[in-house]
């Protein structure tokens, strides 16, 4: 019996972003988002980290709500959904299963942001 694994989500649908841009109808406030959410990663990373680690429950879900909100705006489809995984976690104060998941948000942070400079910052 074949069975089947979930497709991911991508790392950033640019669909989002074009979206975005129409929305403000000028696509450089647009981009100045995308690279304001690139710079914050780092700091919404090490304060879920440091909350889960400090085990205040408070802190690491508005964490998490940071990160998956933002990733949804900026159309980091696959890091939201692993926000909204956390999110779950912290919400039901399973910490095990909340650190389990921090390295695989690392990575794909990293990952996404590697891909919005690449396929959207990148291009003209």
């Amino acid at each position: 019996m074949l069975t089947t694994t979930p497709a991911l989500p991508p790392l950033v649908d640019l669909a989002v972003l074009t979206e975005l841009e129409e929305q403000l109808n000028d696509p450089r406030t647009a981009r100045a988002f995308a690279r304001d959410y690139i710079q914050g990663f780092e700091d919404r990373y090490l304060r879920l980290h440091g909350s889960i680690g400090n085990r205040d429950l408070p802190a690491a879900l508005e964490a998490a709500l940071s990160l998956r909100d933002a990733s949804i705006m900026v159309g980091a489809a696959r890091l939201s959904a692993m926000a909204t995984i956390l999110e779950s976690a912290v919400a039901s104060e399973d910490l095990g299963a909340a650190r389990h998941v921090l390295p695989a948000i690392e990575r794909c942070g990293l990952d996404t942001i590697s891909e919005l400079e690449a396929r959207y910052l990148a291009s003209p």
